[in-house]
């Protein structure tokens, strides 16, 4: 049986892969062939070799069967036709509770907690108020980044950038920007783009010319650095050079991140 704390990375992984999945298609149904796989990998993993452990450490009560209720829902909707939001929604409530698992199976293992910067902090607590499911995401990153034995780094380069852009997200909805004063679409595009939306965020702080550049130019960033990681298990030979070689780039990565979140959020 897989060891614990390694299944759960597993599970991350396959959950990240299930909302990019879900976010690519381009109408708002999703078809079981698309998903089904997927679903059934994650709820495999977890009652194989999580559930029974993870039930002798939770530190609250209902954890498991939450997690039960969730993986449950996703299986469900894999049956038929349904709408990305409902998928969205369900896996949006498990990804917090994914790390509240994580959180319990180290602290049953001694594993010591985190230790913060102030600029980490700063963010973690902002996005805890503000966006708890985003916060569990940025915290997961930071856990693995830490810890620095994964042989992927895809699914922790995925928490970074979905961190990000749900924050981006919620700061600047799309029905503010697009009647924002002089906004215009970019050709062929029903919504903003992400760069828009930062750039109304700054403008609304009376940020110049300069600070929109240099946020577009991070954010440009982010994106390549998600792409290569998710390259990398493609294009690279063995496992030791992924994992020295990725963790070289998720690291670049989060500093990009941090400094994008810290301007958005005002962290001083």
């Amino acid at each position: 049986m897989t060891d614990a704390l390694t299944a759960l990375d597993q599970m991350s992984e396959r959950v990240a892969s299930l909302m990019a999945t879900v976010e690519a298609i381009r109408s708002n149904t999703v078809r079981p062939a698309k998903v089904q796989p997927i679903a059934r990998e994650i709820a495999k993993v977890y009652f194989e070799s999580v559930r029974t452990q993870l039930i002798s450490v939770q530190t609250r009560a209902a954890l498991v069967e939450e997690i039960d209720f969730v993986l449950q829902s996703i299986l469900q909707l894999a049956t038929a036709s349904r709408e990305k939001d409902a998928y969205l929604g369900q896996i949006g409530e498990l990804r917090p509770y994914l790390l509240e698992a994580t959180i319990d199976l180290m602290k049953d293992r001694g594993v010591p907690r985190l230790v913060l910067s102030e600029t980490e902090r700063g963010i973690l607590d902002t996005l805890a108020k503000m966006l708890p499911g985003t916060a569990a995401s940025y915290e997961q990153a930071l856990t693995d980044i830490s810890q620095g034995k994964r042989v992927s780094w895809r699914g922790s380069a995925t928490e970074l950038r979905e961190a990000l852009r749900e924050t981006i997200d919620h700061l600047a909805p799309d029905e503010k920007v697009i009647h924002s004063p002089g906004f215009q679409l970019e050709k062929g595009l029903a919504q903003p783009t992400q760069k828009q939306k930062v750039r109304f965020i700054l403008r609304a702080r009376k940020g110049n010319s300069s600070s929109y550049a240099v946020a577009e130019g991070s954010l440009n960033t982010v994106e390549e650095s998600v792409a290569s990681l998710a390259r990398s298990t493609y294009t690279r030979g063995s496992a030791s050079t992924h994992s020295v070689t990725d963790a070289s780039e998720i690291r670049k990565l989060k500093r990009y991140v941090d400094a994008l979140l810290a301007e958005l959020l005002e962290i001083p």
